[in-house]
C-alpha cells in the first residue's frame, strides 16, 4: 500500500474564487457578496484535466487507474478554461486548482493524449501555450493532463498503478495454462487476464474472451491488418494535433476574406434591379424583399436611363462587380454621413433611425465583403475606431463636433474667465444642456471643465448610439464584424481610405496580353506592332492629361475601379479583334477580356478611338 502525499486537505478553493448555489441564477463569493452569472457568448470553455501521480508517466490513464486519480483528488471534472488567459495565467490557474497536491516546490508540463500515449505540445519558437492555443488543440479532446515535475507519491519505485491497491477488484481464478492447438485457437476454460494496463503492471486486465479464439476462423493477417489501422488513425491524430500546434500563425486578409466569401451559396440567386442614377433606392428594395436571402449569389441587372431595355439579365462577375462598386460609392454620398469624402463619420439623422437606414448601410457594406465587391474605401479613422470599440474607448475632442453652431456655444463656455461670464453661457446654452443630460449648475469656475468635457462627449459620440447601434447590426451579417473586430489592423485599409495610386505598371500586372496567335504568322506580327501602342496609351492616362483615367480602362474591362481583396475571377487579360474592322475596343466584364481592335495604322487614331469607346461605355450587354 502506497500513501498519497496530501499537504493541505483534499478539497482547498482558491482564496478569491466563488462557489455556486443549487439555485437561482447567482453565485457567492467568500464573504457572502453575490454577483450575476457570466452571460452566453463568453470565451469559456471545459475541459477534464487530470494530474498524474507520477513524473515518468508515458501513458494516457485507463479503467481502474483513472478512477484511482479521481478518487485521490487528482482530477477536476469539467474545470473552466479561459481562451483569453495568457500563458502565465493559465499556468497559475492550474497550479492554484492542485495547491493542495502541487505545494509551492512542484511544477507540471501539460500533456494531450495522443492514442494511448502522452505528448506535450511543440510549439514553436515564439509561442506560448495560452488559453486561446489551448483552445484550439484541446478540440475533440476531453482531458488535459499535467505531468508533474516530482512524484507525488512517497516510495519512487512503486508503479503509479499502486495507488489503486486500496480498490477492491472482483477475484478471478488465477490464469491458467493454455492448451493451445496446432491451429493457433486457445482452449483455456478461464478468463485470460492481463498484468498490465496500458503499459503499467500491476492492475488486472480482464478479458471475457481469448483473443485467439475471436480470430480462429479468420486469417491471421486481418488482425494485423486491423492492428496496423488502428495505428494509422492513431498517427493521424497525432499529426493532426502537431499541425495545429505549428499553424497557429494569425490569419491574413485574403485568408478572412475567403472565409466570409466561402457562406455564398452559388446555386440560388439574389436578383437586384438597379438603376445606375439610384443605386440605393433598387438595393433597398432587394434587402426588404421578404425572399432576400444575403447568402445567395448576387445577380444585378442595371437599367439605363436612357435604355428602354434592361442592360443585361445573365450576370457572371462583372456587372456585380459594377453593382458593388457603384453601391459603395453611393453610400458615401448618403446625408448619414458628415465629412470629406476620404474621411467620413456618421452623423444622427431622425429619419435614417426611423427608417433603419443605417441598419442596411450596415448590410450593404457586409455583403459587399462577402461577395468579394470590396470594402467601402472612405471612413475617418475615428469612425473606424468607433465601429470596432465603440465610443468608450475614444477620447473627445471639439473637432469631432459636427455642428458649427454647438461647437461656438462649447466654446463660449470653455473661453469663460470668471464665475459671472460663465453663468451667462451656460444660461445661453440650458436648451443643449438639456438634450445632454449635463447639469446647468455652476457654484465654482472649476465647472466648466466638467460642463465642456460632458458636452463634447454626448455631442460627438453619445448622440450617435441610435444610429451606431444599428450601422453595427448592419454589419453584423455574416459575422462581418466580429472578425472586423477580431482583426482590426487587416481591415483598416478596407474601410479607410484607399491611397494606392493605379499605374500603368499594375495595370498590367491586373490585366496581362494574351497572345493567341502562332509566331511568326501575319496575325502576330500584327500583335507586335499594336502592343507598343497600347503600353503607351497606359503611360499617357498614368501622367493625367487625358480624358479618361486607368481606373475608367480597369472599370471598361471588369467593372471594378481597383482589383478586389480577393482578386479577380477570372484573370482579366488583353486580346485582339482579329475577326472585326471594329476600331472601337470592345469588352467582357464578366469574363474580365478587353479586345482591342487592329485596324489602325498609327498611334494617333488608336488612341482616338480607345478614349472614345471607354468614354462612351455606359452599361453592360449579355455576358
Amino acid at each position: 500500500m502506497v500513501t498519497i502525499v496530501n499537504r493541505t486537505p483534499l478539497y482547498c478553493p482558491r482564496a478569491g474564487t466563488s462557489t455556486f448555489t443549487r439555485r437561482g441564477g447567482k453565485r457567492k463569493r467568500e464573504g457572502g457578496q453575490e454577483f450575476t452569472k457570466r452571460a452566453k457568448g463568453t470565451c469559456e470553455f471545459h475541459k477534464e484535466v487530470i494530474l498524474l501521480a507520477r513524473s515518468n508517466s508515458k501513458v494516457v490513464p485507463r479503467q481502474g487507474l483513472r478512477h484511482s486519480l479521481i478518487s485521490h483528488g487528482f482530477c477536476r471534472s469539467a474545470f473552466c478554461f479561459d481562451r483569453a488567459w495568457t500563458a502565465s495565467e493559465l499556468t497559475n490557474s492550474l497550479s492554484s486548482t492542485f495547491f493542495h497536491k502541487l505545494g509551492e516546490q512542484v511544477s507540471f508540463r501539460m500533456m494531450l493524449g495522443c492514442g494511448s500515449n502522452l505528448m506535450e505540445p511543440s510549439l514553436g519558437p515564439n509561442q506560448e501555450l495560452d488559453g486561446q492555443l489551448l483552445f484550439r488543440v484541446m478540440k475533440g479532446k476531453n482531458a488535459l493532463y499535467l505531468l508533474p515535475s516530482t512524484d507525488l507519491v512517497e516510495d519512487a519505485k512503486t508503479p503509479e498503478s499502486d495507488i489503486e491497491s486500496d480498490i477492491d477488484l472482483p477475484q478471478y481464478p488465477p490464469r491458467q495454462p493454455s492448451n493451445r492447438t496446432e491451429s493457433g485457437s486457445a482452449t483455456s476454460p478461464y478468463p485470460v487476464t492481463d498484468d498490465s494496463i496500458d503499459g503499467q503492471d500491476g492492475i488486472q486486465q480482464l478479458s471475457p474472451t481469448p483473443v485467439c479464439a475471436i480470430f480462429e476462423d479468420s486469417n491471421i493477417s486481418d488482425l494485423n491488418d486491423g492492428l496496423m489501422m488502428i495505428q494509422d488513425e492513431r498517427n493521424d491524430v497525432d499529426a493532426a494535433i502537431a499541425l495545429s500546434l505549428t499553424d497557429n500563425r494569425a490569419p491574413s486578409l485574403d485568408e478572412l476574406l475567403r472565409e466570409l466569401n466561402s457562406q455564398v451559396n452559388g446555386e440560388e440567386v439574389s436578383i437586384f434591379n438597379v438603376n445606375r442614377d439610384d443605386v440605393i433606392d433598387g438595393t433597398l428594395r432587394g434587402l426588404k424583399r421578404r425572399s432576400f436571402n444575403p447568402f445567395k449569389r448576387v445577380s444585378a441587372v442595371f437599367s439605363s436611363s436612357i435604355c428602354a431595355e434592361a442592360e443585361g439579365a445573365v450576370d457572371e462577375g462583372g456587372p456585380t462587380r459594377e453593382f458593388f462598386r457603384l453601391l459603395n460609392q453611393a453610400v458615401c454620398r448618403l446625408p448619414i454621413w458628415f465629412g470629406p469624402d476620404d474621411s467620413k463619420m456618421l452623423t444622427l439623422k431622425s429619419t435614417g433611425v426611423e427608417d433603419r437606414l443605417y441598419y442596411y448601410v450596415g448590410q450593404m457594406i457586409a455583403m459587399s465583403l462577402i461577395h468579394g465587391g470590396g470594402g467601402p474605401h472612405f471612413l475617418s479613422e475615428t469612425m473606424f475606431k468607433l465601429l470596432v470599440s465603440g465610443p468608450e474607448s475614444l477620447e473627445a475632442t471639439i473637432d469631432h463636433i459636427q455642428s458649427e453652431e454647438i461647437k461656438g456655444t462649447i466654446m463660449k463656455i470653455s473661453d469663460s474667465q470668471d464665475i459671472n461670464t460663465l453663468q451667462d453661457a451656460v444660461a445661453g446654452a440650458l436648451i443643449l444642456l438639456d438634450a445632454a443630460g449635463v447639469s446647468p449648475v455652476v457654484r465654482t469656475l472649476s465647472d466648466k471643465e466638467r460642463i465642456v468635457k460632458e458636452m463634447v462627449y454626448h455631442f460627438a459620440f453619445y448622440s450617435l448610439v441610435l444610429p451606431l447601434r444599428q450601422f453595427r447590426d448592419g454589419m453584423g451579417l455574416g459575422s462581418v464584424l466580429k472578425k472586423v473586430i477580431e482583426n482590426p489592423e487587416l481591415f483598416k485599409p478596407l474601410f479607410m481610405s484607399y491611397t494606392a495610386k493605379l499605374t500603368a505598371a499594375k495595370v498590367q500586372e491586373i490585366i496581362p496580353i494574351a497572345r493567341s496567335q502562332p509566331t511568326g504568322s501575319n496575325r502576330s506580327n500584327l500583335e507586335e506592332r499594336l502592343i507598343p501602342y497600347w503600353l503607351d496609351f497606359l503611360l499617357d492616362l498614368e501622367e493625367g492629361d487625358e480624358e479618361i483615367t486607368l481606373e475608367d480602362v480597369l472599370i471598361f474591362t471588369t467593372g471594378a475601379d481597383k482589383e478586389p481583396p480577393l482578386g479577380f475571377s477570372p484573370k482579366p487579360s488583353v486580346e485582339f479583334q482579329h475577326d472585326s474592322d471594329n476600331p472601337l475596343p470592345m469588352a467582357n466584364t464578366c469574363g474580365n477580356i478587353l479586345k482591342l481592335p487592329v485596324s489602325h495604322e498609327n498611334y494617333e487614331m488608336f488612341k482616338k478611338f480607345l478614349i472614345m469607346g471607354i468614354q462612351c461605355a455606359g452599361g453592360f450587354g449579355f455576358a
